[in-house]
């Protein structure tokens, strides 16, 4: 069995835990484990400004949002905030958005690139799976060695896209879910 097809069955296995069979309540310790990640990354990656961004009442997954321009702070999460932070970085943020699943080991990581026009006042929205820029993998490293260590596995896009049917979620569509939506989303 390959790698990708045993992860892929692992993340099938807890999804039936916790959707079909009842066995795990992923809520129950949400805000302890949302709180332990949050104090993890800020030791061990005390570089890059975090937000904690995990809603307890509705998601899956404690996320973590981590501003890529070390030295500078996150500020505050209103439109003139964004405008304010982008506009001090000269137009262009970059942040990661690390998602790490109450249903087992598994995350998701996302770059973010941000930019605001001020003559249009249009901000600007890209996401992909690997940093922007050059410089960013320093961070992308280190994130995957505290990951690793602490066992938890970045599931690629390849399985978060697939279907997974038989299962009811609080907000998705029945026809709709997919293993993301199990993982981190619900």
């Amino acid at each position: 069995m390959s790698e990708l097809s045993d992860l892929e069955e692992r993340i099938r296995s807890a999804i039936a835990r916790v959707y079909r069979v009842g066995t795990f309540d992923p809520w129950k310790d949400a805000y302890s484990r949302s709180v332990r990640f949050e104090e993890l990354f800020r030791t061990t990656l005390p570089d890059w400004p975090l937000r904690n961004q995990t809603d307890l009442s509705c998601s899956g997954a404690t996320i973590l949002a981590f501003l890529l321009h070390p030295g500078h702070y996150i500020g505050v999460p209103t439109r003139d905030g964004l405008e304010a932070r982008i506009s001090r970085l000269g137009g262009e943020c970059f942040m990661a958005l690390l998602e790490i699943s109450h249903l087992g080991p598994f995350a998701c990581l996302r770059f973010i690139r941000e930019t605001f026009d001020r003559s249009t006042g249009e901000l600007g929205y890209e996401e992909q799976d690997v940093p922007f820029r050059e410089e960013d993998y320093g961070f992308l490293h280190s994130l995957q060695a505290v990951l690793e260590e602490e066992k938890i596995e970045i599931v690629p896009r390849s399985i978060l896209e697939k279907p997974v049917e038989g299962v009811r979620l609080n907000v998705t569509e029945p026809e709709d879910v997919t293993i993301y939506h199990c993982l981190f989303d619900e």
